[in-house]
């Protein structure tokens, strides 16, 4: 049998879905590709959405993607809505007061079985949210449906 090559797990995005004093609701999307000529399970894709503060990683909330068939040679984008956890939320809002905007890192492994091999995939990356995507959100010129 050939060797398989890894899948590319990466972040499409986070966008804000709702803002509220409790809480903050995020989508985010993550891109599974399969670069091999057999189709693939995702068994899961956990994640967490974190920020970066004063060298410490805060965690904002967690999530899974669930299961999903990857076609060979093809992708497929998973959106997951996640809220925000509130006592990370406090820390989170004064960054994100101070700065005009927070980055957020979202980090988390995929685990794809392909036949009888499973394989994890391991995946990080950092986007930032400004101030101007709260207003849209808050005003609703942002709705997601």
């Amino acid at each position: 049998m050939p060797v398989l090559s890894d899948p590319v797990v990466t972040l499409e995005g986070v966008s804000l879905r709702n803002v509220s004093l409790s809480s903050i609701g995020l989508e985010v999307a993550i891109r599974v590709e399969n670069p091999n000529p057999l189709g693939a399970d995702l068994q899961e894709c956990l994640f967490t959405v974190i920020y970066p503060n004063g060298g410490a990683d805060n965690r904002i909330a967690t999530g899974n993607t669930g299961g999903a068939k990857i076609p060979a040679r093809g992708s497929a984008v998973l959106r997951v809505p996640v809220s925000s956890d509130n006592a990370a939320l406090i820390g989170a809002l004064a960054a994100f007061v101070t700065h005009g905007g927070i980055e957020l890192t979202i980090k988390g492994t995929a685990v794809l079985k392909f036949l009888m091999i499973t394989k994890p995939v391991p995946f990080s990356r950092t986007m930032s949210v400004s101030i101007g995507e709260i207003a849209d959100i808050v005003t609703g010129q942002n709705k997601k449906e």
